[in-house]
């Protein structure tokens, strides 16, 4: 991957190519991202002959989730007008996206103060989390304020500053290495709480946005060709990390580059025969928020639209002492707590304690489904 064009690129000076052409910096940019597009594709193509066919496909579909959204976010970098959109869709998905948040995103750009506001809403948990560009360890720096720490009218209203120096009120930190800022909203019942509304925009009057134009493009689509690259390759590092040891929970301290420090995350890499299922036994903690799904190999939540995939404190069916049994397989054993691994013989399962009191770390075991009923008269 090259760096930006410098000073004495052809595209400034009006230089020409060898065959007598406009060198323009947005046709070696795009050639550089179809390259991009070419070696991350080669990482899925080098799973064909050890993975179900089903991996690969979403692989390739990962890539373009990724490559779509990034495209967006790296163009609107440009803009001194920022606009929350949708992080993730029920069709586009990624970095283990859980299916009762939603995720709005505003890319903060060339300005230095922003002004969100809205109303809160009766959802589960609102926050919202300033991120650091990407690192080369894939990480992000972030700073997180939540409706635990925010101050709110009677009526629901609020507004948050974000700029480089505190203000009394709702505040959050923003730097010359500030980003984006994510705004998630949880749900334990999305039919009966109302969404949060807010919007963002900058306090310092900008004037209008300039066209895309060729050095703009070029530096869109090589920062979305440097994130596709990083994300395809994390993807594949993290099941590495633990599919060696599957079927077994593993706390992690972070979750991703867009990570919120209010949750713990528990992962476990789940692979069964045909007939087999996952038992997962747990006593959740004291928290806001607990929920439960299953994901493909590239982080990407498994259909929650037309299958169960998913549970929460809500919709999960406790025990009469407050234990949960989770039954994790590709056919229905009759069980309350059934999630489908929806034609994934393998996948990811996790769990998200939200201001949990204490961590808590689920017992799994494998069983057949034939040999073992798998509710809790056993």
């Amino acid at each position: 991957m090259t760096a930006g064009p410098t000073e004495s690129s052809p595209a400034e000076t009006g230089s020409h190519a060898p065959n007598g052409s406009r060198a323009l910096e947005s046709v070696a940019a795009w050639r550089e991202l179809l390259d991009t597009l070419a070696e991350s594709g080669e990482v899925v193509t080098s799973l064909a002959d050890g993975v179900p066919a089903v991996d690969v496909a979403e692989g390739f579909g990962h890539i373009l989730n990724v490559l779509a959204d990034q495209f967006e976010r790296a163009a609107l970098r440009r803009s001194r007008h920022p606009v929350f959109l949708p992080g993730v869709t029920p069709v586009r998905k990624f970095f283990f996206d859980n299916p009762d948040t939603d995720y709005d995103i505003a890319v903060l750009g060339r300005s230095s103060r922003y002004r969100i506001y809205g109303n809160r809403g009766s959802c589960t948990y609102l926050s919202f989390c300033v991120y650091s560009a990407l690192g080369r360890d894939a990480t992000t720096r972030l700073v997180n304020l939540s409706d635990r720490d925010m101050h709110f009218s009677p009526d629901g209203d609020f507004e948050v500053i974000l700029s480089p120096e505190e203000v009394p009120g709702n505040w959050l930190r923003v730097d010359a290495g500030s980003r984006a800022v994510i705004a998630r909203q949880y749900f334990l019942d999305r039919r009966t709480e109302v969404p949060a509304e807010y919007r963002i925009e900058a306090l310092d009057d900008p004037p209008a946005d300039p066209p895309l134009d060729d050095l703009g493009f070029a530096r869109a689509v090589r920062t979305t060709a440097m994130f596709v690259q990083a994300a395809t390759s994390l993807a594949v590092q993290r099941v590495e990390a633990l599919r060696a040891t599957p079927n077994r929970f593993v706390r992690t301290g972070e979750h991703g580059p867009y990570r919120t420090p209010d949750n713990d995350y528990l992962a476990c890499w789940y692979r069964l025969g045909e007939d087999e299922a996952l038992l997962i036994d747990v006593r959740p903690p004291d928290c806001r928020y607990w929920g439960v799904h299953l994901a493909n190999r590239w982080g990407q939540s498994l259909d929650h639209r037309t299958r169960r995939t998913a549970l929460n404190g809500r919709t999960a069916t406790p025990e009469a002492d407050g234990r949960v049994r989770v039954v994790v397989s590709g056919t229905d054993p009759g069980s309350p707590n059934w999630l489908d691994t929806a034609g994934h013989p393998e996948g990811w399962v996790l769990f998200r304690w939200l201001l949990a009191d204490e961590p808590v770390v689920p017992h799994v075991e494998r069983v057949t489904l034939t040999s073992r009923r798998t509710d809790s008269a056993e």
